[in-house]
């Protein structure tokens, strides 16, 4: 999600036991899972105000994945206006430098452009097929690139009202296919369906490969009011089968509520769910952002959460009144703490498992977009920051 001011994929390893003294048998294979109790900072790298890369302006970067057969990352801009650059929307390929002790370069290797299912380039604002990309993932078995849209409605003249979807591409940007959604993710002028901006902003691929994994960012005009300075609200997960594109569950998230008042007190403030990135097959990291004008940075917070004793509310039209069991969720970083370390907190929108370090351990790579082209903060900024994962 762009501030406006104006309106583990996890590797599961088997290990296969010997077989017991005496017995003549082997045992059952031993599945071991990722897991995530806490972070630690290898560093930050902050990239140059509209870098310039291949005749386009680096900026937005709203998500990130890793490819481990190449080594390398995707990392897509959430480009959709002639304000924010002249070039039609696109996505980057790049290389991080870093050990287990420091984070020490960005190389960025290649850009490519999204195209509509006719093969032309995607346009931007104002026209009625804009996108409003948010997150990228390498599809498990395809190997192609998968990519969220938050769709737009826009209601002052000209009116855009522009449903979200799910789409697969190739590596060159060529269309695949999109997702079935379920009806309840029609965008209207009406206070019905997505709020706008408040769609599509997260994505995940199941470590069994089954599942595609989608996290709106807050909730439909159906489940109740958005985030506030006094309360929460709800936004929701939802699962798709990978090979059909068909939604098969689907999960209540709780969103904080706003974490700073902003200034003046009844200015624009925002809280939402900004990303989701596979664990296991039910436990999950979110990412949370929390932005108000007149402070400086934002509030992020990096959650794990479990589905597996959620209420399925895929049928469930209304979440507002309804009764269902949320799925839980457990703190791992509240990014306050290392505002001074950082130097402040950009619009953390993007994370991702790379490669893991020397010692065994993963890491966890978090990207910022810089809400491109001019700063609602004193710390707008594409941010990149890397840590080692440290597990129970």
């Amino acid at each position: 999600m762009r501030i406006r001011i104006s309106s583990l994929s996890a590797v599961v390893l088997t290990a296969i036991a010997t077989g017991l003294a005496g017995c003549g048998s082997s045992a059952e294979p031993v599945v071991v899972e990722r897991s995530v109790s806490s972070l630690r900072l290898i560093g930050q790298q902050i990239l140059p105000r509209r870098m310039a890369f291949q005749g386009t302006v680096v900026g937005g970067l709203s998500g990130i994945d890793y490819d481990a057969v190449n080594n390398r990352y995707v990392l897509i801009s959430d480009d959709r206006t002639t304000t924010d650059s002249a070039q039609a929307p696109r996505f980057y390929t790049a290389r991080l430098n870093f050990t287990d002790t420091a984070f020490t370069g960005v190389e960025f290797l290649s850009v490519a452009n999204m195209k509509q299912p006719d093969g032309s380039v995607l346009p931007k604002v104002p026209s009625l097929q804009v996108a409003d990309p948010e997150s990228i993932r390498i599809d498990p078995v395809s190997g192609n690139f998968v990519w969220t849209s938050e769709g737009d409605r826009t209601l002052s003249a000209p009116q855009r009202i522009i449903d979200p979807f799910i789409r697969e591409m190739r590596a060159d940007g060529t269309f695949v296919r999109d997702y079935a959604l379920p009806p309840m993710f029609k965008m209207s002028a009406s206070d019905t369906g997505p709020r706008g901006n408040l769609a599509f902003e997260g994505l995940a691929f199941t470590p069994d490969k089954s599942k595609t994994v989608v996290l709106a960012e807050g909730p439909l005009f159906a489940d109740g009011p958005a985030p506030s300075l006094s309360a929460g609200a709800v936004s929701r997960i939802t699962l798709f089968d990978r090979a059909t594109g068909a939604a098969l569950a689907q999960y209540a998230y709780p969103v904080d509520k706003v974490q700073a008042t902003p200034v003046p007190a009844d200015g624009f403030s925002v809280s939402g769910a900004t990303e989701i990135l596979a664990v296991t097959d039910k436990k999950f990291l979110v990412l949370e952002r929390s932005f108000s004008v007149g402070v400086t940075g934002n509030q992020i917070r990096l959650y794990e959460i479990d589905i597996s004793s959620a209420t399925n509310v895929l049928n469930t039209a209304a979440l507002a009144g309804a009764s269902y069991q949320p799925v839980s969720k457990r703190l791992v970083l509240d990014f306050e703490t290392l505002k001074a370390q950082l130097g402040g907190i950009a619009n953390l929108e993007g994370i991702t498992f790379g490669p893991k370090l020397a010692n065994g351990r993963d890491t966890l790579i978090v990207v910022a977009d810089d809400n491109f082209p001019q700063a609602d903060s004193a710390t707008d900024r594409n941010q990149i920051l890397v840590f080692e994962v440290l597990s129970r």
